[in-house]
């Protein structure tokens, strides 16, 4: 008795029963109803993504006299000899058994000839790209010119190694994956029409193992139901394919959590008692660190993960245990040990060392989320009774508060000319602060002037530099529109003076400068003056802010050292 394979017995006989390609469909669809059908068409795409079989479709729409002009019936004599290999007219190729210039001289032939039953010749190359070139040379002339009725449809997985020429003279359609949901969608149909209870888990690892091709689903679908008992459940799938179970990873996630490096070498054992190879495993866990930080970003598009549900929720609940920072490193590191590992001779070596790094992993915490970390505490120490505290939460130093003094660097001290001249016109700061993000170039411009407010007049002055006078032509151009935007900022109409200074207060200036766009190191030690902990943290460390063009190279994960190489912090004092 003969086995007919899945991929064979459910492949379509229509093109309504074609899964995903609705963009490749349509258009010969409406090609087909109209009558302007090319004589050359290029099926390019991943393997087992419908392109011969919408081919051999083509050719049944062509030839079938019972179907609509756009739909092959599918069950009458013609369809069903195409869909055998068995209809005169329909020759399909193997380009990569037929390369030579004599196969393709006498497909040429054969083209020169009426068709035998019905009213076209096709003629379906697969893998075309495996012609040699003078086959293909053969192959340009009759497609050049080629004789009524007679249609050529390649298909290939590499067009790139197709000859211009020949592209030239096709009609290209690319193909593409399946996405999840459409395979899982059919692989349902078809496990209920063979009456095989398939489980979410098994579906959705046979949906991961087949990278989005159909073909490749159905096989895998084919060789569970072929070693199962009626029940394919995710087992089953692990147990025939290899897989390492989902367990491992959540397993080795709770030795991170736990910082538990013991935990992680017995994961290692368990691995190799149940025959798991360490080279999947290793790359099983830079795709377990990769699920973990897209649950950890968005929970809504946890759908789109390849894990079944259950595994999905307890993935879920483990990342909001993790740091994103964290996550990205873990996953920086464990994509550089895979490529070690997958080269390695000893790969057990070094996935060993690889699981303690992970385990010993010290989280990375960004400065910002410090800062926020030792207010809380400070305001929880400054409430009566240890509660928290009102107000803005943080202790400040008397004899270094306030912002203006703040934002100066070290062993910098400000005039009082020039900390008043930053206070003229109120708010003005916080104006200029806001145009820099909403229209830099003025804003820009106006960190430039000193203002000054004469009240009872309503006038507004702004004072610019000898050598600035760039930046008040800049101002005077957008004059009306900023004069509307101080109107609303100070719920007032004012007037506007455009001036150069007769004398530059350069201090005054850089006041104002450091106010509205401080540097990286002016902020630290504004945030220092207003908060005494994080000021002693700050000189315990010697620390400097990192901007953030190097902050991703200072967030990568850097083996933690043996204790007994650990050296004390250096004592500043």
């Amino acid at each position: 008795m003969s086995y007919n394979a899945l991929a064979r017995k459910y492949r379509p006989a229509t093109f309504a029963e074609v899964v995903g390609q609705a963009h490749v469909i349509s258009t010969l669809r409406a090609a087909l109803r109209k009558g302007k059908l090319s004589h050359g068409y290029l099926f390019a795409g991943p393997r087992g993504c419908g392109k011969t079989t919408i081919a051999r479709l083509l050719a049944k729409a062509l030839s079938c006299e019972a179907g609509g002009p756009d739909e092959p019936c599918g069950e009458c004599e013609t369809c069903q000899a195409i869909a055998a290999g068995n209809w005169l007219d329909v020759l399909e190729i193997d380009a990569a058994s037929n390369t030579g210039v004599d196969n393709i001289r006498d497909l040429r032939d054969m083209a020169q000839y009426t068709p035998v039953r019905g009213t076209s010749r096709v003629f379906i190359i697969d893998e075309v790209h495996m012609l040699s070139k003078g086959a293909f040379n053969a192959l340009l002339k009759i497609l050049e010119e080629p004789p009524a009725r007679v249609f050529f449809f390649f298909a290939t997985t590499e067009p790139n190694k197709i000859p211009r020429t020949i592209l030239s003279r096709c009609q290209r359609f690319d193909f593409r994956l399946l996405t999840r949901g459409e395979l899982t969608a059919r692989l349902e149909t078809i496990a209920r029409a063979e009456g095989v209870d398939v489980t979410a888990g098994a579906l959705a690892l046979v949906v991961t193992l087949a990278e989005g091709s159909l073909r490749d689903a159905l096989s895998v679908l084919d060789q569970l139901i072929a070693a199962s008992d009626g029940v394919v459940d995710e087992k089953l799938v692990a147990d025939l394919f290899g897989l390492v179970p989902a367990a491992a990873y959540e397993e080795l996630n709770e030795a991170i959590l736990a910082h538990d490096p013991g935990r992680a070498l017995r994961l290692v054992d368990r691995l190799l008692a149940d025959g798991h190879g360490l080279d999947a495993f290793a790359q099983g866990v830079t795709g377990n660190f990769r699920n973990l930080l897209m649950l950890k970003l968005d929970p809504q598009q946890a759908g789109g993960l390849d894990l079944a549900p259950e595994q999905r929720d307890r993935l879920a609940e483990q990342a909001e245990r993790f740091a994103t920072q964290d996550l990205l490193a873990l996953l920086d590191r464990a994509s550089v040990h895979f490529e070690r590992i997958h080269r390695s001779t000893q790969p057990r070596i070094l996935v060993e060392a690889a699981l303690v790094e992970y385990a010993l992993f010290e989280s990375r915490v960004l400065l910002a989320d410090l800062v926020e970390r030792l207010e809380a505490l400070a305001g929880a120490r400054a409430a009566p009774g240890g509660g928290t505290a009102s107000g803005e939460g943080t202790r400040r130093s008397p004899a270094r508060s306030g912002d203006a003094a703040a934002s100066l660097p070290r062993g910098e001290t400000r005039s009082p000319r020039s900390a008043a001249a930053a206070d003229t016109v109120g708010r003005w700061t916080e104006l200029v602060g806001a145009l820099l993000k909403s229209d830099p170039r003025l804003g820009s411009c106006l960190m430039e002037a000193l203002p000054s407010l004469d009240e009872a007049r309503g006038r507004l002055t702004l004072a610019f530099p000898a050598d600035k006078d760039f930046q008040r032509e800049c101002v005077a151009q957008e004059l009306p529109r900023f004069r509307q935007r101080i109107g609303d900022f100070f719920g007032r109409a004012l007037a506007i003076e455009l001036v150069t200074a007769a004398q530059a207060d350069d201090g005054a200036r850089e006041a104002v400068r450091r106010r509205i766009a401080p540097t990286d190191r002016e902020a630290l030690d504004a945030a220092c003056v207003r908060d005494d902990l994080l000021a002693r943290l700050v000189g315990a460390l010697g620390a400097d802010p990192v901007p953030d063009a190097e902050r991703e190279a200072w967030t990568r994960v850097q083996p933690a050292p043996a204790a007994e190489d650990r050296t004390p912090p250096r004592d500043e004092t």
